[in-house]
Parts: structure tokens; C-alpha cells; sequence
């Protein structure tokens, strides 16, 4: 039976390690997504082998901890200094774990647990003071850190990538109406919306009308598609009101953050997680080339509709991206990250010569 972890309070969540590390806002955003288990004596909590993703505390009953080389089996009652520290915390698992008495466990994301702790080590930036039209301005970093922290984009980051993106982000004040990305020019800049709203739109046959696609506010980043994919602007980017942005060179934004979030995949492993239920191709080129060569169960989402259709696929399921090269399907894995999905990517894509079709 699992209960939201809320009902435990942040003060209990605050006993156990590392969790008494976090900042206090960073506890409730944890304990939001995570919860409380009771389990009847007898059953077991995981086995030696495991390979869970969980952190697993002990908060009340007592739990009885052994293995399989003969080491004296122990019991763990909930309480005690011994229950604040996870339950015997590897992976693979080298010890079972079965309730003694009926227990109450949490169960948190060890690898959310992880990402937050990071963040947590990073002191809080100065306030940046900018000159504008409007006088000078100050800028609260601490604000981008954590609106950063937030957004699936960064936070998987390293520490140091993260504090350097901090000196490196250029604010930036917008008017509206003002032009921040044109369809058709090559990829200079990443951007974030510090305040504002902006509108995309494409013009997809080179005519006199575009298609608006959609509206864009705090907290979102655009224009890491051509950066990615080495092609021109695929969309227009345009505010609809006055704002701040923040900005990230092409050279920046590929250093920090382009390298170390994508994950490749040889056409092996990928193949073998697709046979196994536990990932979904997505071949992002356009429908005509998809319909001359793709691969079998996979799904059509050209690059271009990715950000509208992106709220339409499962968090639980695993995405490999794939084009003819790897180049959009890199884009289109940056994209799917953004909306907290994960994904990564066919290596040389469609032109890799393992594919056999």
C-alpha cells in the first residue's frame, strides 16, 4: 500500500541522510514525488540482486537484513541512527531485506536524490547589475539557479558545468515585437526566458504566411536545434511582449551542455532495449523519408513537430532518436529531455551499417 510521502512531513524527511543535506524547498519538491510503503511482516522489501533505482528508509517496524554467503543476518529497527542512512545502498543489491514486523518504508528516486545534492553544493551566484535603456538593473542569479534546477535541461548537469553557465549567460533586455531568431539563419545563440513571452512561428513552403506554433514563457529555452544539428533556424522566434532573456554561445551551450547530456547508442544495444519492451524508436526526419527506408515499430515525429507532440509521449518509456546521420536526432533528444523524457540516440543514425533493412 503506498501513501504520498507529504503524509510524513519534511521535519521526518529532514532526520534521514542525506536528505538533511537538502535545502528545505528542495525536500517538499522531493517528497512530491515520492512515497511511503507499508509492507506486512514477512514480505520482502527487495532481494540480493536487485537492481532498483530506490533509496530505500526505514521509518517504523523492523526489518531483518542477509545474504546468501552466510553472513549473520541483523535486524534494523525503524528509529534508530542505523534506519536515517538508506537500507544497505548498492546496486546490484548485496543483501535481502524482508519486514520482520509490518514496516513503513520511503522509497525515493536515488538518482533525483543524487541531481539535488548536487545542486545543493552550489553556493549561491551574485547578483549581476546591468546597464539598459531603463537605467541600470540588477539581475538575481540566484533565481536563474533556480529556475535552472527545475528544468530537465540542466539538471542532470555536472557541478562545474552548471557554475560555469551561470558566469557564462548574457541577460539580455527584449521589447516587443523585437526579432530573436529568424528562420533560415544559421544557429549563434541558446536562449532562456528570464520574463516574457515569446511566439514561434514557421513559414513552411517559403511563402508570405507563417504557422504560428506555439507561445513560449519563463522558464523555457528555445534555439538549440540548429546548434545541435549544424542547419539553419528552422522556426521565427518573436516576442509578444518586453522581457529579459538570457543567451549562451553556440560554442558555450556545445561545451556545457550539448556533450554532457546526450547519450549514444550502437545499434545493438539499441535494438536490444526496442525487442525488450523498454524503449520506442522515433525517426524525426520528415514523412518522405520515413516512408522510403525506416526502421520496423517506429514512430514518426519530424523535428520540426517535436515540441508540440512531446507532451503526447509516455515519461515511463525510454526514447531512441534516429535520422539519416545523427545530427537532428541529437536536437530531438536535447528536445525530449527538455520536457522530462528520456531519450537518446541511434549513432549515425539510418546510415549506421549494422541496419540491415
Amino acid at each position: 500500500m503506498q501513501n504520498p510521502a507529504s503524509d510524513i512531513g519534511a521535519s521526518e524527511a529532514m532526520k534521514l541522510e542525506p536528505i538533511a543535506s537538502l535545502k528545505a524547498e528542495q525536500v517538499q519538491e522531493l517528497l512530491a514525488d515520492t512515497h511511503v510503503e507499508k509492507i506486512a511482516a514477512g514480505r520482502y522489501l527487495f532481494r540480493e540482486g536487485d537492481l532498483d533505482d530506490r533509496a530505500v528508509y526505514l521509518l517504523r517496524g523492523q526489518v531483518e537484513i542477509a545474504n546468501q554467503a552466510g553472513t549473520p543476518a541483523r535486524i534494523i529497527t525503524g528509529g534508530t541512527t542505523e534506519a536515517c542512512h538508506p537500507l544497505a545502498d548498492d546496486k546490484p543489491r548485496q543483501v535481502t531485506a524482508m519486514a520482520v514486523t509490518p514496516v513503513e518504508i520511503l522509497c525515493v528516486d536515488r538518482q533525483k536524490l543524487d541531481v539535488m545534492l548536487s545542486w545543493g553544493q552550489i553556493s549561491a551566484p551574485e547578483d549581476e547589475v546591468i546597464m539598459c535603456e531603463e537605467g541600470i538593473v540588477c539581475i538575481n542569479k540566484a533565481d536563474w539557479l533556480q529556475t535552472m534546477s527545475r528544468s530537465p535541461t540542466f539538471r542532470n548537469l555536472p557541478v562545474t558545468n552548471i557554475e560555469a553557465l551561470l558566469d557564462r549567460l548574457e541577460p539580455m533586455f527584449v521589447k516587443s515585437g523585437q526579432l530573436i531568431i529568424r528562420q533560415g539563419d544559421p544557429g549563434d545563440y541558446f536562449y532562456m526566458i528570464e520574463n516574457g513571452v515569446a511566439l514561434v512561428t514557421r513559414n513552411p513552403d517559403d511563402d508570405e504566411d507563417s504557422v504560428e506554433m506555439a507561445e513560449l514563457g519563463r522558464g523555457t529555452s528555445f534555439g538549440e536545434a540548429a546548434l545541435l544539428s549544424d542547419q539553419p533556424r528552422n522556426a521565427t522566434i518573436t516576442m509578444m511582449s518586453d522581457g529579459i532573456l538570457l543567451r549562451l554561445s553556440k560554442q558555450d551551450f556545445i561545451k556545457l551542455l550539448r556533450e554532457p547530456t546526450l547519450q549514444w547508442l550502437e545499434f545493438e544495444e539499441a535494438l536490444q532495449r526496442v525487442a525488450t519492451g523498454k524503449a520506442t524508436w522515433i525517426d524525426v526526419r520528415t514523412p518522405s523519408e520515413c516512408s522510403h527506408r525506416h526502421l520496423p515499430l517506429s514512430i514518426n515525429i519530424p523535428m520540426r513537430d517535436l515540441h508540440k507532440r512531446a507532451r503526447e509521449l509516455d515519461p515511463k518509456r525510454e526514447y531512441i532518436c534516429v535520422c539519416q546521420t545523427g545530427r537532428r536526432a541529437s536536437a530531438a533528444s536535447f528536445v525530449l529531455k527538455q520536457y522530462g523524457l528520456r531519450a537518446s540516440i541511434l549513432k549515425d543514425g539510418m546510415n549506421n551499417p549494422d541496419i540491415k533493412l
